[in-house]
């Protein structure tokens, strides 16, 4: 097991000194436009541009806008069904890979249930399908709900929340341990029950009478016995975090005493909560607990408030070919407000920031509350209200000589066809690649190409991609285009 092998230590004095952060650009994303205490921000294709923007609680909701508009509008109330009790509310929004054409959405939120017990509120998970209106295509359908998933919580804290479809296909689900101090249900250990675990269900290609499908490949689907098939991954606290790329699934697990930590999630494995917490038996102060036995966690940061932070934000890998922390894992703390890059086999972390724009000037620390992708801008979320776009400036690649300095000659945006300009004297390869990395067309590979390579992305849905170049020697360079319908 991989506990045994070393992992990082998050020490941010040594990490400011050995590695140099990137030149960041910090602005407002949505200026004059601020939140209810917003958890995150989605973007779909077919919608250059378009933020959808989820609000937490009174009343759980999605909000919708573009970038400059004056206010945002309701895609999706859910006011009449959610609850934001203690850590729960809202929480998670995921888009069908085919949204453009299938309208197909899902919700992660807590909702309340009848109790046999009078005067006792009980709460559950819900997982659930809309359908984007049938009239209006910024506003869901709130009758089309679907519940897939419903799963009792025992508390009002710990409650995950994130979903994500991977590159699979797959619906990847985060599920807390059910609150409480120190995991007192033991469900983190548990895998006959759904909480403290990462989920995968398959909501395509669905029997009938199903509400989805355990995919074949899922840990324990060919088993007889009581562990639950939906389980992927289990042994967390509280998932609060995740994302799902090409790489697997990075899930920043917020902890209890002493340590955060960021898990590279491989199928089958156990993270160990609540045996180990980081890299230590727990609770704290026990001298063994057969932590070889464990998945580690691949990075790990102590509860300091001067070097580390209380609450891990976990975020995403930034592979949109943009050279500047390309590969890197990026996390934030929500206490202190820290956002961190993690370099791929990197053993320390670099700090890219702990200070965001005040609207009336000057800077301030901020609860980070989300770390989201928007082409190969960095959106992030403070739970005060305001969304912040992170532009990574910091480049000597673009227009690289070696490269044949890539640039756009024809339009941008574009409807379907566009054209680069290419001054190379060697073989390269131009690639077009999507916001999460993958190559989607190559539009040379070969000897010099012609000074005007045209981009046709008449088969490719609406939206933001990177058009790169590499040279023979490895040096890359790239153009982002906008392509709308």
């Amino acid at each position: 097991m991989s506990r045994a092998l070393p992992f990082a230590l998050l020490l941010l004095a040594a990490a400011s000194a050995k590695a140099q952060a990137p030149t960041l650009e910090i602005t407002f994303a949505t200026p004059g436009v601020t939140f209810a205490h917003p958890l995150g921000v989605e973007t779909t294709p077919g919608q250059p541009g378009r933020l959808y923007v989820l609000e937490q609680g009174n009343p759980p909701r999605v909000m919708t806008l573009l970038p400059g508009d004056a206010a945002a509008t309701v895609f999706l109330d859910l006011g009449d069904r959610a609850i934001a009790q203690g850590e729960g509310g809202l929480l998670g929004l995921a888009f069908h890979p085919d949204y453009a054409t299938n309208g197909r959405l899902f919700v992660s939120y807590t909702a309340p249930v009848a109790s046999p017990q009078a005067g006792v509120r009980v709460l559950e998970s819900r997982i659930s399908e809309f359908a984007r209106d049938a009239t209006d295509p910024l506003r869901a359908d709130l009758s089309s709900e679907r519940i897939l998933l419903a799963v009792d919580q025992p508390a009002d804290n710990h409650n995950g929340g994130t979903i994500d479809f991977g590159p699979d296909g797959h619906l990847y689900i985060g599920l807390g341990d059910g609150g409480g101090g120190g995991d007192p249900f033991g469900n983190g250990q548990d895998v006959t029950t759904l909480l403290g675990a990462i989920l995968r269900i398959a909501v395509d290609d669905v029997p009938e009478g199903q509400a989805y499908r355990i995919p074949d490949d899922n840990p324990y689907a060919m088993t007889d016995g009581p562990e639950r098939d939906e389980i992927f991954a289990y042994g967390f606290r509280n998932p609060f975090k995740f994302d799902v790329n090409g790489a697997g699934v990075w899930v920043g697990d917020v902890g209890q005493d002493t340590w955060e930590e960021v898990d590279l999630v491989v199928a089958g494995g156990n993270y160990g909560w609540n045996v180990v917490e980081g890299p230590d038996c727990y609770p704290p102060g026990t001298s063994t607990c057969g932590q070889e036995l464990y998945e580690a966690p691949v990075f790990a940061y102590p509860h300091d408030f001067a070097t580390g932070g209380y609450s891990i934000t976990g975020g995403y890998v930034l592979e949109d070919v943009d050279l500047v922390l390309s590969g890197s894992y990026l996390f934030g703390d929500f206490v202190t407000g820290r956002l961190w890059a993690l370099e791929p086999g990197a053993t320390e972390s670099t700090l890219l920031a702990s200070a965001f724009p005040r609207a009336s000037g000057g800077e301030r620390g901020i609860n980070l509350a989300s770390i989201d992708p928007d082409g190969p801008d960095v959106l992030v979320t403070d739970y005060t209200g305001t969304i912040y776009r992170v532009v990574r400036t910091g480049t000597d690649v673009e227009g690289a000589p070696e490269a044949g300095g890539l640039r756009l000659v024809g339009p941008n945006p574009f409807r379907d066809r566009t054209a680069l300009a290419l001054a190379a004297t060697g073989p390269v390869r131009v690639v077009l690649v999507d916001v999460r990395g993958r190559e989607v067309a190559v539009l040379w590979d070969g000897p010099a190409p012609p000074r005007s390579i045209p981009v046709d992305a008449s088969a490719l849905a609406p939206g933001v991609y990177a058009a790169v170049v590499t040279a023979a020697d490895g040096a890359r360079a790239s153009v982002r285009l906008v392509h709308v319908r």
